[in-house]
């Protein structure tokens, strides 16, 4: 016997318009594994939410792996979902990371400078 579905259940709901206005967010300090899942998600609800995202860096005084792996896939969610993407004024703590561990072709400093 089939069972009657719920109407919830047959209709979807149309997505939530996106917000135009840029998501802006300063990190500052050390930034490192015990922050990484944090800022994970809050950039993994901005996605969800803006058309574009800005995440300031110039205050950043010490960056780890983790870190960088969240920056990597922002990189690439950004581009997948169509979100503009902006990484602003990269300190020069974040800058020699980025080259000490090879990271340029993923997180190139020319983009980290400019904005991407």
């Amino acid at each position: 016997m089939a069972r009657a579905r719920k109407k919830s259940d047959a209709q979807h709901s149309a997505p939530a318009a996106l917000s135009t206005t840029p998501f802006q967010l300063t990190l500052s300090g050390e930034q490192t594994i015990y922050q990484a899942a944090e800022l994970h998600q809050q950039l993994a609800e901005a996605l969800g939410k803006h058309t574009a995202i800005q995440l300031e860096l110039s205050c950043v005084s010490e960056l780890d792996c983790a870190i960088a792996q969240v920056l990597i896939w922002l990189r690439g969610e950004a581009g997948a979902r169509g979100v503009a993407l902006q990484f602003i004024a990269p300190s020069q703590p974040v800058q020699d990371f980025i080259r000490l561990i090879g990271l340029q072709a993923m997180l190139p400093l020319e983009e980290l400078a400019h904005g991407s």
